[in-house]
């Protein structure tokens, strides 16, 4: 039976042309030192060159992820996705879309954190805010490049003029992610999208901001089918959008259940697996 499949998605492939190719950014296109690799670039300008599109799609703010996008030489009226689907803009940064959280659901998960000590970062017109500096905050700005604004009580930053955050992310040791995901996932019930990006990081936005759904509309303005899209990630955040394109695929560096849901594995982050997605199933279908 694996043969079976195997051999019809590939039959499948001739007559599947891939216009639109999304990649997310941290463990999948940047290698370990958060940088992008020759091979990954020489393969994005491949496919620039014979027409597709390339785009990022990152749980990142749009400050962090520009610097990337201009070191691809991807053109300024191109839209990327920030902040796991809470925000499409072009480089040239005119926003196309956004879905915020409300201010009172960002209130009820920060005063829940701030009571228990948390560390919580909270996103507002692509500026980083905290409760307070420390080293956690330190160093997750440093790997990203990104200033930070402390401003004592973050409750009360939200609520001054209801602020419509991009997203929060609550920032722990990787053994007590689990824990505290649990316990914020009745606190919010349906009105989040909560999803672990890196042992660290649990990302907290609005429930109809996902990697997926940014991806569907992204395709839809640019006039391209789902079946023409291909996705490469290798989180729980990426999930929906290797759903929701014609071909996902996962880096073999991903967790089991990307892996799971993905058409393909390609090699690792650090082994250039995006360039040997565009190389396998992008340009090999043109």
């Amino acid at each position: 039976m694996g043969m079976v499949r195997h051999l019809f998605f590939y039959t499948e492939m001739r007559f599947r042309m891939i216009k639109l190719v999304a990649s997310d950014l941290d463990d999948t296109l940047l290698n370990k030192d958060s940088r992008l690799s020759a091979e990954n670039k020489q393969a994005i300008a491949e496919a620039l060159r014979k027409g597709l599109i390339f785009t990022i799609s990152t749980g990142r703010m749009f400050q962090s992820t520009l610097p990337f996008a201009r070191e691809l030489g991807l053109p300024e009226d191109q839209p990327i996705i920030c902040y796991n689907g809470a925000l499409i803009r072009r480089l040239s940064g005119e926003t196309l879309y956004e879905q915020p959280l409300s201010p009172d659901v960002s209130s009820l998960v920060v005063d829940h954190g701030q009571s228990r000590g948390w560390t919580i970062n909270a996103y507002f017109d692509d500026e980083l805010y905290v409760a307070k500096l420390n080293q956690e905050v330190r160093d997750y700005a440093t790997r990203v490049r990104c200033d930070v604004t402390e401003v004592g009580d973050l409750v009360q930053f939200i609520q001054d003029g209801g602020k419509r955050l991009s997203k929060l992310m609550v920032i722990s040791e990787p053994s007590q992610t689990p824990e505290r995901m649990e316990e914020l996932r009745p606190l919010v019930g349906d009105d989040v999208q909560l999803v672990r990006s890196r042992p660290r990081f649990i990302e907290i936005t609005n429930r109809q901001a996902h990697k997926g759904a940014a991806l569907c509309w992204l395709a839809q303005a640019l006039g391209i089918k789902p079946d023409e899209v291909m996705a490469v990630g290798d989180s729980q955040n990426d999930l929906t959008m290797l759903e929701a394109a014609g071909v996902g695929v996962a880096v073999a560096n991903a967790s089991l259940e990307i892996q799971a849901v993905a058409d393909h594995v390609v090699a690792t982050h650090y082994d250039h697996g995006v360039a040997q997605a565009i190389h396998e199933f992008a340009l090999q279908s043109r």
